[in-house]
């Protein structure tokens, strides 16, 4: 089924936007006094929406009044948002569908709990009524067991497994600069580019998209602090907030996910420490209880407070103030972190820099192995863990200035030139390496076997700065076929519910070839991943019974080879011929169509 949905905003375009149900229309509540808005359903994950009249507003800046609705579900658990202004005399509120039954709600505006008395927006009340989600492929919120990404399925207490690997395509859609291809500048009539950047995504073997906002909260096309007056701060732009829900309703309803990054760096003034009051000013709380009310009930994102932080005055202390003051508002628990930092305060510890010296970092250039990854996921048992440094496809391929160079577009905004194709510095034939197709294609799967790391992978701008890699003119940056065919490979592999929360990487269990197993503790569930082998001797020891063994060719595109069974003990398997291999042994089931463990 399809709906409309009526997107207004004060001096802005109006906007007609055709999706799924996952927003479901409701009819315009208007009312200058308490009222009962009525009975409303909606299925789980589904999104509902009011709109109340407000004529008299006590406050000079709209965006500035607080008012908030209180959702109570009739087994006693509660949720609270915030209203937000929708333009002229209107404000909204939304609920999502998050656990099945009966819920009522009051909306609060009398001077209690931090907000404003406004009799117009106080006290009014309504019921819900949630059902079941008939789309297979529509899950929750992104979670976590421990330390292992987890997604909410039937509602929001049943968490299955997650494969979290995002997607950045910075050439040609989420530019850092102004381009024509950057979305934001133009989020009413581009709308065509989110389709095409999902594509895109899928085509790579993702179901995650990366998005940065920055300065553009404010203004359309805004990339840092120098674009936008204190007119512009005092208020965030709808159109722009229109265009991201978009997005993440684009992927969410296509079973993906959306990762944003909020801000940028201090050093191209990116960030909102350049807020006439900084971060956590008043400029930047405004924004931030309209972010929590128009996002916190949306499905489908999680969101990093922005790169480079440790140029950041306080860092830690300043992300982490962030994620709590977004958390105490969005009525529903997003997993928001900050790249380089492991506090209490975010949901995923997120590592940046390769290098650079931040609490938490990976070795210079990309995590040295295997071993690495996974005395970075053992280190936090709490929660799941994010290399958030992109990994990008031969990002450090030496190509000597001047004999190959990319033919870019001219100077960006800030005076940077196109730069060097590939990267200026020649690094050692291992750090190069380290990212080349096989680096690349083994790192996502090592991430994976360490037990469940996230990952990042994508392409930089021709305009990102004068080091690359830009595209694939000078053989570097952009996926090769190959490599796209490989990292489908490694989706559809995970698709069929192959990580499951009880598997722990166990070593010893590959002999004469370099591989990694991970098992259920029961040892009636085996994935093992196998580099450059013909053929393999597996350990299968403690398996009960016999299990059926399956064998894919991770560089080609995802056909499962059936070995046969096997009973426990050492085990060869014969390939045929050399690739690199994922091996699953034991019954997984087939559930491929609307799997929870995506990436």
């Amino acid at each position: 089924m399809k709906f409309q949905l009526i997107v207004k905003s004060s001096a802005k375009a109006k906007a007609i936007l055709t999706v799924a149900a996952l927003i479901a229309v409701v009819p315009i509540q208007r009312s200058t006094c308490a009222a009962d808005l009525g009975d409303k359903s909606c299925k789980v994950w589904e999104v509902l929406e009011w709109e109340i009249e407000n004529s008299d507003c006590p406050v000079s800046n709209p965006y500035d009044l607080v008012a908030k609705v209180v959702f109570t579900h009739e087994g006693g658990r509660t949720r609270q948002i915030e209203m937000f202004y929708a333009g002229k005399d209107t404000w909204k509120f939304r609920f999502c569908g998050s656990r099945l039954g009966k819920w009522s709600f009051r909306t609060v505006c009398d001077g209690s709990a931090g907000t404003h008395n406004d009799s117009s927006l106080h006290n009014h009340i309504g019921r819900i009524t949630v059902s079941e989600q008939t789309n297979q492929a529509i899950k929750g919120f992104l979670s976590h067991k421990g330390n292992k990404f987890a997604i909410m399925d039937r509602d929001e207490t049943d968490l299955k497994p997650y494969v979290y690997q995002v997607y950045m395509n910075q050439q040609d859609f989420e530019q850092q600069y102004n381009h024509s291809s950057r979305i934001w500048d133009d989020p009413v009539n581009r709308r065509h580019l989110v389709a095409d950047y999902w594509n895109d995504t899928v085509d790579n073997g993702f179901r995650i998209y990366f998005v940065g906002i920055f300065y553009s909260w404010f203004k359309k096309g805004a990339l840092d602090r120098n674009m936008v007056g204190l007119s512009d701060v005092a208020a965030p732009d709808p159109d722009v907030f229109d265009a991201l829900e978009y997005a993440i309703r684009y992927a969410h309803e296509r079973g993906g996910r959306t990762h944003i990054w909020a801000w940028g760096d201090q050093d191209r003034k990116q960030t909102a420490n350049l807020l006439p009051g900084g971060v956590l000013g008043d400029d930047h709380k405004r924004l931030m209880r309209y972010m929590a009310a128009r996002l916190g009930p949306l499905p489908g994102w999680a969101m990093n407070f922005g790169f480079d932080t440790i140029e950041l005055p306080d860092p830690e202390s300043m992300t982490s103030e962030w994620a709590d003051y977004l958390n105490e508002r969005m009525g529903w628990r997003h997993m928001l972190c900050a790249r380089g930092w492991n506090n209490s305060a975010f949901g995923i510890n997120s590592y940046a820099g390769f290098g650079g010296g931040y609490e938490l970092t990976t070795t210079k250039n990309g995590p040295s192995g295997y071993e690495e990854i996974r005395d970075d996921l053992d280190g936090d048992s709490s929660k799941p863990h994010l290399y958030e440094e992109r990994h990008t496809y031969s990002r450090f391929k030496y190509v000597a200035p001047g004999s190959c160079r990319e033919p870019g577009d001219g100077p960006d905004q800030y005076g940077m030139a196109d730069g060097y194709a590939c990267w200026p510095i020649k690094l050692s034939d291992v750090e190069q390496a380290r990212l080349n197709e096989d680096g690349s294609r083994r790192l996502i799967w090592r991430e994976q076997m360490a037990g469940g790391m996230g990952g990042f992978f994508g392409h930089f701008s021709v305009r990102f700065n004068s080091f690359g890699p830009f595209s694939d003119n000078c053989g570097c940056g952009y996926h090769p076929e190959s490599l796209k065919r490989a990292f489908r490979c490694f989706r559809d592999f995970w698709a069929k519910d192959r990580f499951t929360f009880d598997m722990a990487p166990d070593a010893g269990r590959v002999r004469g070839r370099t591989g990694y197993c991970l098992r259920t503790q029961d040892y009636r569930r085996f994935v093992f991943f196998i580099e450059d082998a013909g053929a393999v001797e597996i350990d299968l020891g403690g398996m009960p019974g016999s299990r059926q063994v399956v064998a894919v060719d991770a560089k080609k595109q995802y056909n499962e080879i059936n070995k046969g069974t096997v009973t426990a003990g050492w085990r060869t398997i014969d390939f045929g011929y050399t690739s690199d291999w994922a091996v699953a042994v034991g019954d997984f089931g087939d559930k491929t169509k609307g799997s929870s463990c995506g990436s």
